[in-house]
């Protein structure tokens, strides 16, 4: 490979990392259009990090993440996955994801705030 290849090889590397880090940065945010205007307005999240890494946590601990994709694979809803809905429900509801988001927060140094029930 030739100096020239190397510097070009390089220069594309940097470039597509760059345009991955501003793609991510920018599907971050959430948007919505104003009904009035038309306008694109950025919308901050109403949850926390930590209160969605402890409820993927919740939802793969209550077992409806292997029961929605095994029904998405046989395109039938089964009692399973009726039973993990109500698992997920209750655990979400429960003292284990507050102590998740706890645990979350103070692993990531995130002022912890009272946590929302869905």
């Amino acid at each position: 490979m030739t100096r020239q290849t190397s510097f070009n090889r390089a220069v594309f590397q940097l470039l597509f990392a760059s345009a991955a880090l501003v793609g991510t940065a920018v599907n971050a945010q959430s948007y919505v259009t104003d009904p009035e205007s038309g306008a694109s307005v950025g919308v901050a999240s109403t949850v926390s990090r930590a209160e969605v890494l402890a409820d993927l946590k919740i939802y793969q601990e209550s077992g409806l993440a292997a029961a929605e994709r095994t029904a998405a694979e046989t395109g039938h809803n089964t009692v399973e996955l009726q039973a993990a809905r109500e698992r997920y429900a209750a655990l979400r509801q429960g003292e284990r994801y507050a102590a998740l988001v706890a645990e979350y927060a103070a692993r990531r140094g995130e002022t912890v705030r009272p946590v929302a029930k869905a």
